[in-house]
């Protein structure tokens, strides 16, 4: 089975010089990267011991939980729809949402 890339530090990083752009790709990774460190859907440490994001993160689908995996399905593609219209990357009260629905709809 292919091991497929969900979410590239690195590739999201690279794609622009522009300065603007990397610090949203930091900022819109960190607040991803940690709320899914938070919910225990990732077991790797996305933050290096300064508390900085690591640019050479990639999270791989075997690294994710279940729900991780239907997350990134369903509810990520549309929270990075709302942060390209100006939404705050450090609102993750829709991700939240969504995994409380993935989870009750599995019981």
């Amino acid at each position: 089975m292919v091991d497929l890339t969900k979410y590239s530090v690195p590739l999201l990083y690279s794609r622009s010089k522009n300065l603007d752009y990397k610090k949203s790709i930091i900022e819109t990774s960190t607040s991803l990267l940690l709320f899914l460190k938070q919910q225990g859907m990732i077991a790797d440490d996305p933050l290096d011991e300064y508390g900085a994001l690591k640019l050479d993160f990639i999270v791989k689908e075997s690294d994710l939980t279940s729900e991780g995996i239907e997350l990134f399905k369903k509810a990520i593609p549309a929270w990075l729809r709302k942060l390209d219209r100006g939404g705050k990357p450090d609102d993750t009260s829709s991700l939240l949402v969504a995994l409380e629905e993935i989870i009750k709809s599995r019981k």
